[in-house]
Protein backbone atom coordinates (compact mmCIF):
# COMPACT_ATOMS: atom_id res chain seq x y z
CA UNK A 1 0.00 0.00 0.00
CA UNK A 2 1.31 3.44 -0.47
CA UNK A 3 1.70 6.30 1.12
CA UNK A 4 -1.02 8.26 -1.07
CA UNK A 5 -3.58 5.30 -0.43
CA UNK A 6 -2.70 4.87 3.63
CA UNK A 7 -3.13 8.34 3.60
CA UNK A 8 -6.74 8.35 1.65
CA UNK A 9 -7.65 5.76 3.96
CA UNK A 10 -6.74 7.27 7.32
CA UNK A 11 -8.47 10.33 5.86
CA UNK A 12 -11.92 8.08 5.71
CA UNK A 13 -11.47 6.61 8.62
CA UNK A 14 -11.36 10.27 10.37
CA UNK A 15 -14.33 11.17 8.61
CA UNK A 16 -16.09 7.89 9.60
CA UNK A 17 -15.13 8.89 13.40
CA UNK A 18 -16.08 12.28 13.25
CA UNK A 19 -19.59 11.97 11.83
CA UNK A 20 -20.31 9.08 14.14
CA UNK A 21 -19.07 11.94 17.44
CA UNK A 22 -21.33 14.27 15.49
CA UNK A 23 -24.45 11.51 15.36
CA UNK A 24 -23.48 10.72 19.04
CA UNK A 25 -23.97 14.66 19.98
CA UNK A 26 -26.89 14.99 18.10
CA UNK A 27 -27.92 12.59 19.67
CA UNK A 28 -27.41 13.75 23.19
CA UNK A 29 -28.64 16.98 22.53
CA UNK A 30 -31.93 15.34 21.11
CA UNK A 31 -31.82 14.29 24.64
CA UNK A 32 -31.10 17.19 26.69
CA UNK A 33 -33.98 18.68 24.49
CA UNK A 34 -36.81 16.45 24.92
CA UNK A 35 -35.46 15.92 28.54
CA UNK A 36 -36.00 19.91 29.13
CA UNK A 37 -39.12 19.14 27.36
CA UNK A 38 -40.28 16.78 29.70
CA UNK A 39 -39.84 18.82 32.76
CA UNK A 40 -41.27 22.02 31.26
CA UNK A 41 -44.53 20.12 30.48
CA UNK A 42 -44.48 18.57 34.01
CA UNK A 43 -43.80 21.85 35.65
CA UNK A 44 -46.91 23.16 33.46
CA UNK A 45 -48.94 20.41 34.67
CA UNK A 46 -48.02 20.84 38.23
CA UNK A 47 -48.94 24.43 38.46
CA UNK A 48 -52.29 23.98 36.17
CA UNK A 49 -53.00 21.16 38.87
CA UNK A 50 -52.46 23.79 41.55
CA UNK A 51 -54.66 26.50 40.18
CA UNK A 52 -57.60 23.54 39.40
CA UNK A 53 -56.98 22.79 42.95
CA UNK A 54 -57.25 25.92 44.37
CA UNK A 55 -59.98 27.14 42.47
CA UNK A 56 -62.21 23.87 43.60
CA UNK A 57 -61.87 24.33 47.03
CA UNK A 58 -62.77 28.11 47.28
CA UNK A 59 -65.60 27.45 44.78
CA UNK A 60 -66.94 24.18 46.33
CA UNK A 61 -65.54 22.10 43.40
CA UNK A 62 -66.85 24.57 41.22
CA UNK A 63 -70.69 24.53 42.36
CA UNK A 64 -70.70 20.96 41.48
CA UNK A 65 -70.95 19.93 45.36
CA UNK A 66 -73.18 21.26 47.70
CA UNK A 67 -72.34 22.75 50.80
CA UNK A 68 -71.77 20.81 54.47
CA UNK A 69 -75.61 19.01 55.23
CA UNK A 70 -74.96 20.95 58.69
CA UNK A 71 -77.84 22.73 59.94
CA UNK A 72 -81.35 22.79 57.88
CA UNK A 73 -82.72 24.61 54.73
CA UNK A 74 -85.28 27.15 55.24
CA UNK A 75 -87.60 28.05 52.66
CA UNK A 76 -86.44 31.92 51.18
CA UNK A 77 -88.95 34.97 51.86
CA UNK A 78 -87.80 37.21 49.12
CA UNK A 79 -84.82 39.81 49.61
CA UNK A 80 -87.10 42.93 49.09
CA UNK A 81 -85.69 46.04 51.09
CA UNK A 82 -88.39 48.27 53.32
CA UNK A 83 -87.85 51.22 55.15
CA UNK A 84 -85.86 50.99 58.79
CA UNK A 85 -88.61 50.62 61.53
CA UNK A 86 -90.57 48.84 59.55
CA UNK A 87 -92.56 46.17 61.04
CA UNK A 88 -91.56 42.55 59.19
CA UNK A 89 -93.06 39.33 60.09
CA UNK A 90 -91.35 36.39 59.12
CA UNK A 91 -92.39 32.70 58.48
CA UNK A 92 -89.69 30.98 60.07
CA UNK A 93 -88.40 31.48 63.17
CA UNK A 94 -85.35 32.77 63.35
CA UNK A 95 -85.80 34.20 59.94
CA UNK A 96 -83.09 33.09 57.60
CA UNK A 97 -83.99 35.74 54.77
CA UNK A 98 -86.67 37.90 53.47
CA UNK A 99 -87.68 41.42 53.92
CA UNK A 100 -84.57 43.51 55.37
CA UNK A 101 -83.96 46.98 55.92
CA UNK A 102 -81.83 49.19 53.88
CA UNK A 103 -79.11 49.43 56.34
CA UNK A 104 -76.92 46.01 57.62
CA UNK A 105 -75.35 45.82 60.96
CA UNK A 106 -72.02 47.77 59.68
CA UNK A 107 -69.27 45.87 62.38
CA UNK A 108 -68.90 41.75 63.09
CA UNK A 109 -68.13 40.01 66.49
CA UNK A 110 -70.25 39.76 69.40
CA UNK A 111 -72.63 42.38 70.87
CA UNK A 112 -74.62 42.42 73.79
CA UNK A 113 -77.33 44.89 72.54
CA UNK A 114 -80.36 43.48 70.25
CA UNK A 115 -80.12 43.98 67.00
CA UNK A 116 -82.92 44.23 65.11
CA UNK A 117 -83.93 40.91 62.50
CA UNK A 118 -84.53 43.89 59.96
CA UNK A 119 -80.66 45.05 59.93
CA UNK A 120 -78.90 41.49 60.59
CA UNK A 121 -81.04 39.62 57.33
CA UNK A 122 -79.27 42.21 55.52
CA UNK A 123 -75.54 41.23 56.37
CA UNK A 124 -77.04 37.15 55.42
CA UNK A 125 -78.05 38.82 51.83
CA UNK A 126 -74.48 39.81 52.08
CA UNK A 127 -73.13 36.02 52.98
CA UNK A 128 -72.88 37.07 56.69
CA UNK A 129 -73.42 34.36 59.21
CA UNK A 130 -75.16 35.86 62.19
CA UNK A 131 -75.12 33.46 65.55
CA UNK A 132 -78.17 33.95 67.95
CA UNK A 133 -78.13 33.75 71.57
CA UNK A 134 -80.96 33.61 74.00
CA UNK A 135 -80.21 34.05 77.29
CA UNK A 136 -83.38 36.36 78.92
CA UNK A 137 -81.81 36.47 82.42
CA UNK A 138 -78.29 36.67 81.14
CA UNK A 139 -74.97 33.95 80.31
CA UNK A 140 -72.13 35.72 80.83
CA UNK A 141 -70.16 32.38 80.37
CA UNK A 142 -71.55 31.34 77.47
CA UNK A 143 -71.34 35.28 76.03
CA UNK A 144 -67.34 35.07 76.86
CA UNK A 145 -67.61 31.94 74.70
CA UNK A 146 -68.47 33.17 71.99
CA UNK A 147 -66.54 36.17 71.99
CA UNK A 148 -63.06 34.38 72.27
CA UNK A 149 -64.61 31.70 69.61
CA UNK A 150 -65.36 34.36 66.95
CA UNK A 151 -62.03 35.48 65.76
CA UNK A 152 -60.67 31.44 65.84
CA UNK A 153 -62.80 31.42 62.50
CA UNK A 154 -61.51 31.15 58.65
CA UNK A 155 -61.80 35.11 58.15
CA UNK A 156 -62.98 34.31 54.58
CA UNK A 157 -61.96 36.54 51.27
CA UNK A 158 -64.54 39.26 52.22
CA UNK A 159 -63.10 39.95 55.47
CA UNK A 160 -62.61 43.71 56.90
CA UNK A 161 -60.67 44.55 59.46
CA UNK A 162 -59.58 41.36 59.73
CA UNK A 163 -62.32 40.00 61.78
CA UNK A 164 -64.33 37.13 60.29
CA UNK A 165 -67.88 37.82 59.12
CA UNK A 166 -69.80 36.37 62.29
CA UNK A 167 -72.45 38.85 63.95
CA UNK A 168 -73.72 37.48 67.49
CA UNK A 169 -76.19 39.09 68.95
CA UNK A 170 -79.06 38.48 71.83
CA UNK A 171 -82.37 37.01 69.87
CA UNK A 172 -84.88 35.35 71.96
CA UNK A 173 -88.16 34.03 69.67
CA UNK A 174 -86.18 30.61 68.65
CA UNK A 175 -86.81 27.03 70.75
CA UNK A 176 -83.52 26.78 71.38
CA UNK A 177 -80.44 28.28 73.44
CA UNK A 178 -78.71 29.13 70.65
CA UNK A 179 -79.17 29.57 66.60
CA UNK A 180 -76.35 29.99 63.98
CA UNK A 181 -77.98 31.49 60.59
CA UNK A 182 -77.26 31.94 57.33
CA UNK A 183 -79.40 33.15 53.86
CA UNK A 184 -81.73 30.02 53.79
CA UNK A 185 -80.00 27.66 56.22
CA UNK A 186 -80.48 27.46 60.27
CA UNK A 187 -78.29 25.62 62.89
CA UNK A 188 -80.45 24.45 65.99
CA UNK A 189 -78.49 23.98 69.07
CA UNK A 190 -78.96 23.75 72.59
CA UNK A 191 -75.41 23.95 73.30
CA UNK A 192 -72.57 25.96 72.20
CA UNK A 193 -70.66 23.26 69.87
CA UNK A 194 -67.52 24.29 68.51
CA UNK A 195 -67.40 21.86 65.68
CA UNK A 196 -70.41 22.16 64.39
CA UNK A 197 -70.68 25.74 64.54
CA UNK A 198 -67.49 25.89 62.41
CA UNK A 199 -68.50 23.39 59.98
CA UNK A 200 -71.70 25.53 59.33
CA UNK A 201 -69.49 28.58 59.15
CA UNK A 202 -67.36 26.89 56.58
CA UNK A 203 -69.60 25.69 54.86
CA UNK A 204 -72.39 28.82 54.32
CA UNK A 205 -70.08 32.00 54.46
CA UNK A 206 -69.68 33.88 51.37
CA UNK A 207 -72.64 32.67 49.91
CA UNK A 208 -75.66 34.87 50.42
CA UNK A 209 -77.73 35.97 47.30
CA UNK A 210 -75.56 39.42 46.84
CA UNK A 211 -72.78 37.47 46.43
CA UNK A 212 -70.89 36.89 43.06
CA UNK A 213 -67.96 33.86 42.54
CA UNK A 214 -67.83 34.18 46.83
CA UNK A 215 -67.11 38.03 46.21
CA UNK A 216 -69.35 39.40 48.74
CA UNK A 217 -70.37 43.59 49.99
CA UNK A 218 -69.77 44.20 53.36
Amino acid sequence: MTLETRQSADTKREKRLAAREERKARAAAAQRRAKIRRFLLIGVAVLLLLGLTFAAFTTSLFGLVGPSSVGRTVATEGQDHVPDGTQITYRSRPPSSGPHFSAWYPTYGLVEQEVPPGNWVHNLEHGAIVLLYNCPNGCPELVQEIRDFIPTLPRGRNARRGIPRMLAVPYNDIDTRLAVVAWGYVLDLNEFDRDQIRRFYEARIDRGPECQNLNCPD
